[in-house]
């Protein structure tokens, strides 16, 4: 029964710190881009064609 205790007050303390972590220096993410994207810019680039009949508007 002292097992059970003991990793059960090992969870809590870990979880806790996990938490703790998460909520005061939460991982930055590396897949987001270092500068702004000019979408409009990006479409005329590209030269899509004008409104199809399948388009919504």
């Amino acid at each position: 029964m002292r097992n059970l205790g003991l990793f059960a007050t090992a969870f809590i303390v870990a979880t806790g710190a996990f938490w703790l972590t998460m909520l005061t220096i939460p991982p930055t993410t590396e897949a987001a881009p270092h500068g702004n994207l000019d979408i409009k810019a990006l479409t005329v680039k590209a030269n899509p064609p004008m409104a199809l009949g399948y388009d919504a508007n």
